[in-house]
């Protein structure tokens, strides 16, 4: 009987035990936890009975996956609340990779509760900006904002700037979330865009990384020039050729930069030569003529301040030119160093040798002789022999003769100044007898004598030179003695008459002067009697000035010579007659069905100039007569100047510019003169 109370007791102490239960309460989670994080949940037991226990929480995640996080004995009293929080980091390797949701799962005294889902995330939320958007290489710059992670948990972790293309590295750490960030641009950056990226992360104490986060952006880097260098093909270039170099700029990153250069060109004495703006790394080409003194020129370029400077060689040039005019031989140095060497001259077949001495543009004069008759002349100044064509020689033997020290051998022979000093004495004899004829007082008068009873007086007629009895002169005889009376007036202090000016101006040998040509330019197809009659007008017209007129083909040069115009100043004059020229031109065009296709350019340059039998020849020192042709060509019905005649008479003449390089467009005469009637009267003719 006792054993059976026992065994009920018994059993029904178990059966009360397994009917006792206790509540479980989990408060909700965060819906987001990063890799790493540490997650803490708040939970509570609350046992309608005394009971005890092992209370476990498993984190479950998916259907797979089940990790305990936390197991503890508890021994509790009925109705009386049990507090457990529970707390793990999510650094369990399983965890890595996890796509799916994840809970807690607590169970106590076969009570179980399953807390609200959440999802692991690795990524950390950026939000940066930059205080630039270009940038100078070797400057500075930084990067700030925030770094939070998905769960919303500031980072304590690491940065790290990357600049791929610049080879740019830099790293620092991420406190409370703040980034904050400065790193410097490498001074040879290369210019351009490139791309920046920034990268935040945490890392395990073994330094492998649970969450990460990134920033991209583009980022601009100027161009800086850094080195400026002036190439030539060849450092020594020679007269006739072109220098060709090349003003290159680069930047930091030791690429070229496309910029304006302004160089100077400068001769040896330091003088400008050119001055203009260039394009850099473009090559650049100086047209050297032969009279370009020789010597070390420079070439200075200047691009935002940087200026650099570059020393070439001219070469010396020695060279000759020459010309047969009847009988004289003119020899001219046209090279840009003096000239010192022997010439060979051949007249028929003798050959004679000449020294020749000559500064640069100096000219000398030779006198061939040889018996009377046709001869060939060639000359051969060491390099190759010149043909220079036939004319008639006359004299006792076959001579080249300078006539310069031919001049000065005279000059300096006795018999010459003994004739010289007689014929002072006859002047000074002649001037005291005309002086004492003046201060005669007055014959008395003679009565009633008759014409033939008076004394016989010597009449002295400066124009009576020969006597009586010799027959009488001819024209030209009559016209030279009047010559030498007019020079012999000028000695005993009478008038001169203009004509011996003129003489004096025939007589004078070769020298150097400044002359102004007019080069007008006519197509010659299609030509008709009426296009024909208006050019000779026009060419009357610049003979009206006194200048000299030389046809080459299409071309017709009228070239304004000191010792032709008696002026120094032929540049205006140049421009009326220049202008006169077009009107007449365009007021054909007018009233003629066939027009007059032109084009009319003037020049300036040294010439050397002489007359030689009363005629008046030259030889161009540079390329005056050449350029005046090629601006001529290209001026298409116009009238256009070079720069030098545009500065001589620019207070009179208003000018444009003109697609001719260093040539400017006539647009206004100030004073026109009696252009206007001119052309009044050639529309009344026609």
């Amino acid at each position: 009987m006792k054993f059976r109370v026992m065994c009920f007791a018994l059993l029904a102490t178990v059966f009360f035990v397994g009917f006792a239960s206790a509540g479980i309460f989990i408060e909700p989670l965060k819906e987001i936890y990063n890799y790493g994080d540490q997650l803490t949940a708040q939970t509570n037991l609350i046992p309608s009975s005394a009971v005890s226990g092992h209370y476990t929480v498993d984190l479950k995640c998916g259907t797979n996956l089940t990790i305990n996080i936390f197991n503890q004995f508890f021994n509790l009293q009925a109705n009386v609340e049990q507090p457990v929080q529970i707390t793990t980091q999510l650094l369990n390797p399983l965890l890595n990779n996890l796509s799916s949701s994840c809970n807690l799962r607590a169970n106590f005294n076969g009570e179980t509760a399953t807390s609200s889902s959440f999802r692991l995330s690795r990524l950390i939320i950026l939000d940066l900006s930059l205080d630039f958007d270009e940038l100078a290489p070797g400057k500075s710059f930084s990067i700030s904002g925030t770094a939070i992670k998905e769960s919303g948990v500031p980072l304590n972790g690491f940065v790290e700037i990357f600049v791929t293309s610049l080879n740019l590295y830099k790293s620092g750490t991420v406190s409370g979330g703040i980034v904050n960030i400065s790193s410097s641009l490498p001074t040879d950056a290369k210019s351009g865009k490139h791309n920046i990226t920034l990268e935040v992360h945490d890392t395990t104490s073994a330094g492998a990384i649970l969450s990460k986060g990134s920033f991209n952006d583009i980022i601009g880097i100027t161009q800086v020039l850094k080195d400026v260098e002036i190439s030539a093909v060849k450092e020594n270039v020679e007269p006739g050729n072109e220098f060709i170099f090349q003003v290159t700029a680069r930047d930091q990153a030791g690429d070229p930069i496309k910029k304006d250069v302004s160089i100077l060109v400068s001769d040896p004495k330091g003088l400008p030569f050119i001055k203009k703006i260039i394009k850099s790394n473009e090559d650049q080409k100086i047209l050297f003529s032969l009279n370009n003194t020789p010597g070390y020129w420079s070439v200075e370029s200047s691009i935002d301040g940087a200026i650099k400077r570059k020393l070439f060689y001219v070469s010396e040039v020695q060279k000759l030119q020459t010309s047969l005019i009847n009988d004289t031989l003119l020899v001219t140095n046209i090279g840009n160093a003096p000239y010192k060497g022997s010439l060979e001259v051949t007249i028929g077949s003798f050959v004679e040798v000449k020294q020749i001495s000559l500064d640069v543009g100096e000219s000398k004069k030779f006198k061939l002789e040889a018996p009377d008759g046709d001869y060939s002349i060639s000359i051969n100044e060491g390099k190759e022999e010149k043909v220079l064509g036939s004319t008639f020689l006359t004299g006792n033997a076959i001579k080249v003769s300078d006539l310069r020290e031919d001049l000065i051998d005279t000059v300096s022979n006795p018999l010459i100044w003994w004739l010289a000093a007689i014929l002072f004495v006859l002047i000074i004899v002649l001037v005291q007898v005309k002086i004492r004829l003046q201060h005669r007082p007055p014959s008395a008068p003679l009565g009633n004598k008759s014409s033939s009873e008076l004394p016989s007086k010597k009449i002295v007629s400066s124009e009576k030179i020969f006597s009586e009895n010799k027959p009488p002169m001819s024209v030209s005889e009559h016209f030279s003695n009047k010559i030498s009376t007019a020079s012999s007036s000028t000695l005993m202090g009478l008038s001169t008459p203009s004509r011996a000016n003129n003489l004096f101006a025939e007589t004078q040998s070769g020298a150097r002067e400044h002359a102004v040509v007019v080069a007008v330019r006519v197509a010659t197809e299609g030509r008709s009697p009426y296009i024909t009659q208006t050019i000779n007008s026009a060419l009357s017209l610049a003979q009206e000035t006194g200048a000299k007129i030389y046809i080459d083909g299409e071309c017709k040069l009228a070239v304004l010579s000191p010792r032709l115009t008696r002026s120094h100043e032929n540049e205006i004059a140049a421009v009326q007659v220049a202008r006169r020229i077009e009107s007449l031109f365009l007021e054909h065009n007018k009233l003629y069905q066939e027009k007059v296709m032109f084009g009319l350019a003037i020049t300036d340059g040294d010439i050397i100039s002489e007359f030689e039998k009363g005629k008046f020849h030259f030889t161009s020192v540079g390329n005056i007569i050449s350029s005046a042709k090629r601006a001529a060509q290209s001026a298409t019905m116009k009238l256009i100047i070079s720069d030098s005649v545009k500065k001589k008479v620019t207070n009179v003449v208003k000018t444009s510019q003109s697609n001719v390089k260093d040539f400017w467009e006539i647009s206004r005469v100030i004073d026109r003169g009696n252009n206007d009637d001119f052309i009044r009267r050639f529309r009344e003719r026609n």
